[in-house]
């Protein structure tokens, strides 16, 4: 978990999906370790939610894992119904959730489409919705997570990238209406972070190597190095940000040549 000084959360009450791992996970124990209790909410990977949850309890937080499937009919509703089971109250709402397949756009299929939209967006607006009665009473904060790849057409990324770009311009419109009772809605922009999704990849080292270069040294960005910037928009101190989304990818799309981008990747024979 992470170790930090302040506790900006203390007495709230956040839900994360997704958090069974990658980002989701380190969010989670980022609000758990500023003074959170955590509903850990996970799809099928239950031993990595128990895990997380072990960590928080660990260094004395309070949590619980909650299983549901967010893209079944009315899943983020029972999602919701299971949190109220354990919780009276929701201040910080963190949906991590997402999945992601490597494909050109000659290769898509729609089913491939459909699920990235279905998890990446519309899961996202039914979870958001779900969960604003309980926000308006607490005058909660959403933080969402995009990538960088919805507005930098990096190729294989098409699925994530065009569902992100949905997601982006919903985070407009849920901001813009929901700050008007008192819910602040913003979101992360993430470069490539290590998740473990680069090893499922074919093209995963050539990412790797292709994000070093481009970000100066940095390299692939950790979970924890995203948790800070989400836990920063979900406290009081960014009240004034609203409607926003943050960039966090090290500098990766500053400058960024896309057809290097394609060679590197893919060899100098792609085109783009």
């Amino acid at each position: 978990m992470s170790q930090v000084q302040c506790r900006r959360f203390e007495g709230q009450v956040a839900l994360v999906t997704g958090a069974s791992r990658g980002i989701g996970a380190a969010v989670a124990e980022r609000l758990a370790a500023e003074g959170a209790s955590v509903a850990v909410a996970y799809n099928s990977d239950e031993q990595g939610a128990r895990q997380v949850v072990a960590a928080i309890e660990k260094l004395g937080g309070r949590a619980v894992a909650i299983s549901q499937e967010l893209t079944q009919n009315r899943g983020p509703k029972k999602l919701l119904d299971a949190f109220k089971e354990h919780f009276d109250r929701l201040d910080v709402l963190v949906p991590c959730a997402g999945h992601s397949e490597i494909l050109t756009l000659e290769e898509m299929t729609v089913d491939v489409w459909q699920r990235s939209f279905a998890i990446h967006l519309d899961a996202v607006l039914e979870t958001c919705q779900a969960a604003y009665p309980m926000l308006q009473e607490s005058q909660g904060r959403i933080v969402l997570l995009s990538t960088v790849g919805s507005h930098a057409a990096l190729t294989g990324f098409a699925a994530v990238g065009a569902a992100k770009a949905g997601l982006e311009s919903l985070l407009q419109y849920m901001a813009s209406e929901w700050i008007r009772t008192g819910v602040r809605v913003n979101a992360v922009s993430c470069g490539t972070v290590d998740t473990g999704n680069l090893e499922r990849w074919a093209i995963g080292p050539k990412v790797r190597a292709f994000v070093q270069k481009k970000t100066t040294g940095l390299g692939i960005a950790k979970p924890d190095s995203v948790s800070p910037i989400v836990a920063f928009l979900a406290a009081t101190e960014s009240r004034y940000i609203v409607g926003q989304s943050v960039v966090a990818d090290g500098g990766m799309t500053l400058g960024i040549d896309f057809e290097e981008w394609v060679h590197e990747i893919y060899g100098k024979d792609a085109r783009l």
